[in-house]
């Protein structure tokens, strides 16, 4: 179909100037290659387009009709063209990402927010699971996830868009409130927050660059599954939480939350973005995986 289109496209500019020599100088083909390609679509099409001799060039009546339909289809190939070139340049069009619950909630929500007042011409659906998810049958393009050892090699390409890791936070009325300051060692005697875990065990385990790592078996004063949950009840006073820092970004800003034992925190965990198609990605896809990296620093383990 391509070879057909090109051979129109040489047809209507040989009737346009009117001779090869005219429309070659104007297309910039050779005179011979522009004869040889109208003789060519001639013997596909069955008909005489042209008449030629080395004095004589006229056009048939059935070639002035075909040259008439050959711009109309050469001038929608443009048009079409021009969808893409603009796909291309402004990214637009509609995409499914999915993300862990508490990831996509505390996360991603800001992130995709900026993303979309920069992009307006995108429309994204977030699918917050706590469940493996097919990205081929689920019709994902995105699937953002956290993990501590690299990813086993799979059908599905991986971007890497940063690491997280949780830091010790309270409120300052908390920690004013407490007999002494807060230390490696008396941590386990503070009321703390904790996430809700199968066993119910609460047991927090810290590194720090100079000391390693410590096991902490903490009083849990309130066990949640979700971190919203946590981080208000650490605002309110109930005592000390391990948070995600992207979590309590703000909180931190404005005072209502403070780092506790600055230099202990846990081992980073990975982000990555898992998705399906590596070539012919869509500008929408590609503006928000970029997106997606700046925002989190898009560090390689």
């Amino acid at each position: 179909m391509q070879d057909d289109l090109n051979d129109m496209a040489y047809f209507a500019a040989v009737v346009q100037y009117q001779g090869f020599t005219a429309a070659g100088r104007a297309i910039g083909v050779s005179k011979s290659v522009l004869s040889r390609r109208i003789e060519a679509l001639e013997l596909r099409l069955g008909v005489r387009l042209l008449n030629r001799t080395s004095r004589h060039f006229s056009v048939t009546d059935v070639g002035l009709r075909y040259a008439q339909e050959c711009r109309k289809l050469l001038e929608q190939a443009q048009v079409a063209r021009q969808v893409i070139d603009q796909a291309q340049q402004f990214p637009q069009g509609f995409l499914r990402v999915s993300a862990p619950v508490m990831m996509a909630e505390t996360i991603l929500a800001p992130i995709i927010s900026r993303f979309l007042l920069q992009y307006p011409q995108v429309t994204i659906e977030v699918l917050a699971v706590n469940r493996n998810v097919d990205l081929l049958d689920e019709n994902i393009d995105i699937g953002v996830l956290s993990h501590q050892q690299p990813l086993e090699n799979s059908s599905l390409y991986r971007r890497p868009l940063g690491t997280m890791r949780n830091s010790l936070v309270a409120s300052p009325d908390f920690l004013r409130g407490c007999r002494s300051s807060p230390t490696i060692d008396n941590l386990s005697q503070l009321p703390t927050l904790t996430r809700h875990t199968p066993s119910g065990s609460s047991l927090w385990q810290l590194t720090h660059p100079l000391q390693g790592t410590r096991q902490i078996q903490v009083q849990s004063r309130l066990r949640s599954n979700n971190l919203l949950v946590l981080k208000q009840g650490a605002i309110d006073g109930l005592g000390i939480a391990l948070l995600p820092e992207e979590v309590c970004e703000e909180c931190l800003k404005t005072g209502s939350l403070q780092r506790v034992l600055e230099e202990w925190h846990t081992t980073p965990s990975f982000i990555s973005a898992l998705y399906s198609n590596k070539k012919g990605q869509t500008s929408a896809l590609r503006a928000l995986l970029d997106h997606l990296s700046q925002s989190l620093g898009g560090v390689e383990e």
